[in-house]
């Protein structure tokens, strides 16, 4: 084998060496289902039981939250709720958000809206959903400064999201 054809060989190796690490080291999406709700996130999620939550997943960057609140819950509860615009809206108020940073996208509306905890700033995706007679509300919820590069999946994660009747 010449020199010409061995380096040829030794650098077609290692850039198949490179593109196979590189596919080996991304996230698989993965179906998680708890109860009415189905949402596709990546294989870094596991799920956790906490008891306010209908749902709740984690992975080292992101948390995701939903739950349910019927109709006859948030009546009890002294909302008068007809419309899923009117439960966005009053979940935006309970967050200190103006109405008008409402969106729609698909199925759902959505907000954002960003907290310091503890010392640390997080940004938090909240989309509305109604099935049914129950509204709910899920919640995504990351480090501000890593919501630039998770925005997308973010996104693509919500508009997963399946609950049944």
């Amino acid at each position: 084998m010449n020199f010409t054809k061995l380096r040829k060989y030794i650098f077609l190796s290692t850039l198949l060496i490179f593109v196979f690490s590189l596919t080996g080291c991304g996230s698989n999406p993965k179906n998680f289902t708890t109860g009415k709700i189905t949402i596709t996130l990546t294989d870094d999620f596991h799920e956790e039981e906490l008891s306010y939550f209908d749902a709740y997943y984690e992975s080292e960057k992101v948390l995701f939250s939903a739950v349910e609140e019927t109709n006859e819950e948030l009546e009890l509860s002294g909302y008068e709720i007809a419309s899923l615009n009117d439960y966005c809206s009053q979940i935006a108020e309970l967050n200190g958000v103006a109405i008008d940073s409402i969106a729609k996208r698909g199925d759902y509306y959505y907000f954002t809206n960003k907290a310091t905890v503890s010392g640390a700033n997080y940004t938090y995706v909240h989309c509305m959903f109604k099935s049914g007679s129950s509204y709910w509300v899920c919640e995504f919820v990351c480090k501000s400064k890593d919501y630039d590069k998770l925005e997308d999946s973010i996104f693509k994660w919500a508009d997963s999201i399946v609950i049944s009747k």
